[in-house]
């Protein structure tokens, strides 16, 4: 039987070592920054301690439980967030796991929008050196419409999905992490609220 707190650490347990490349919400790069991550089982405790490579600031969180606010695939991918969206601020994260690499979203929405966009690779262990997305700086996201969805493209095989800040009255908001990797394959995860802004149960649907 399916246990996503067993998905959970069976695909993210381990050393994971990243960059973080922070967006303003217009997706202007601001800043990047390497970090360590680690997750481990203790005591039936999840840890989880991430690390800020240049000052050596740690955050830490534990856990015996998954949170309610929590939504893991078969395959280990994560989502997180309000079970309730309101019409004021809220932070959505996405991560989906190939391997010994993963990619994450975290995002910081407003009253008027999208306040901040991070965009993270991360590398498990010995899987090799962690480079930028690309050699040069800053960044720059490419973007297309797909109907009522904005689609950006930080690196070649990876999109990000929003509802598109078009709409005035946005009935019901999604934000998506998808990763065609060089083999063909796709991991993907998408976090949806339907029309009474309440969060809907995981789909294989993209849009």
């Amino acid at each position: 039987m399916y246990d996503p707190r067993q998905s959970l650490l069976e695909h993210n347990a381990g050393d994971w070592q990243g960059y973080f490349v922070r967006f303003n919400g217009s997706f202007v790069e601001q800043e990047r920054f390497q970090t360590s991550l680690r997750l481990r089982e203790s005591q039936g405790q999840i840890q989880v301690c991430l690390t800020h490579v240049s000052s050596g600031q740690e955050h830490s969180m534990n856990f015996s439980t998954l949170p309610d606010q929590m939504q893991v695939s078969e395959t280990g991918d994560w989502s997180l967030g309000p079970t309730f969206l309101t019409h004021s601020h809220c932070a959505i994260e996405l991560c989906v796991v190939n391997q010994q690499q993963r990619r994450r979203l975290i995002v910081q929405q407003g009253m008027n929008g999208l306040d901040r966009v991070v965009y993270v690779i991360e590398v498990k262990g010995d899987a090799g050196r962690v480079e930028p997305p690309t050699p040069t700086q800053p960044l720059v996201m490419n973007s297309t419409q797909c109907g009522g969805y904005e689609l950006w493209q930080p690196e070649p095989g990876v999109e990000l999905l929003f509802t598109s800040r078009e709409r005035e009255d946005v009935e019901q908001p999604v934000w998506g992490l998808r990763w065609r990797d060089h083999r063909g394959e796709t991991h993907q995860i998408v976090r949806r609220y339907g029309r009474q802004r309440l969060l809907e149960p995981l789909s294989p649907q993209w849009i």
